[in-house]
């Protein structure tokens, strides 16, 4: 494993027969063809999860902006879009899906991350513990298994607004997810789900961001403004404008 997860527990978790509601939150910047990947996925899933899943998209200030799907999926579906191009903004993208959400919880990742049915699944029949925070087994769409990704999560939605959600001080800066994960823990312990698995397609079509290089020497900066924190900090949260672009209802 990764040094971020390599000391955290791996379980199973029990799956049982009540449902609970799960909100999909997952940011968008110009990736026109694989969320049209995302969607055919989503489409497929059953209606007898309706009741119980959304997804909400949230385009982050899109260049050429995120167009919703033509035909209704059978769960849910709200798109949102920022107003402002901020580079690796994807922080007020998950809060804006965070505060949109349905109360229950949250399963966030990223566009080039797969939620596949079984793993959707498992997040609604799951006999999770809401004081808990649970990242997932992964593998690449290739087969072989990897690290789990250190921003995919499954939360209840009041633990994500306790901890404070992100910190939108940070947006514009590469390597912001470490600060989120590092405050959950002080709240919450951090299980890897044995039996729920996310797939990357990392760089397949458009999934990844590719409009911005990575770990840029201003991206260091990131760790100044964390170091000046006072004590009556709180995260930056829902600071940047945004609107609802479509909202769908799933099936009838």
């Amino acid at each position: 494993m990764a040094l971020w997860c390599r000391d955290l527990p791996v379980r199973d978790i029990a799956i049982g027969t009540v449902p609970k509601p799960v909100t999909l939150v997952v940011p968008y910047y110009m990736n026109p063809d694989f969320f049209a990947q995302q969607v055919a996925g989503w489409r497929a899933w059953p209606c007898a999860l309706s009741p119980y899943v959304e997804v909400i998209v949230v385009d982050d200030g899109s260049p050429r902006p995120a167009v919703a799907p033509i035909q209704p999926l059978p769960v849910a579906f709200r798109l949102f879009r920022i107003a402002v191009d901020r580079r690796w903004n994807w922080l007020a993208a998950r809060n804006i899906g965070a505060h949109h959400a349905r109360a229950g919880w949250l399963l966030l990742t990223d566009m080039d991350h797969v939620v596949t049915l079984p793993t959707l699944m498992a997040a609604v029949y799951g006999q999770h513990d809401p004081a808990t925070i649970y990242a997932f087994t992964r593998r690449e769409h290739t087969g072989e298994p990897i690290a789990p990704h250190s921003a995919s999560f499954l939360l209840s939605r009041d633990l994500f607004w306790t901890i404070g959600g992100y910190d939108e001080t940070l947006a514009g800066y590469y390597g912001t997810d470490g600060d989120f994960r590092r405050r959950a823990l002080s709240y919450a312990p951090i299980v890897v789900q044995a039996n729920a698995t996310l797939v990357r397609h990392e760089f397949v079509a458009d999934a990844s961001t590719t409009r911005y290089l990575r770990k840029q020497p201003e991206d260091a900066t990131v760790h100044t403004l964390i170091a000046a924190r006072s004590s009556a900090w709180r995260p930056k949260t829902l600071s940047f404008p945004y609107a609802e672009v479509t909202a769908e209802g799933g099936c009838a």
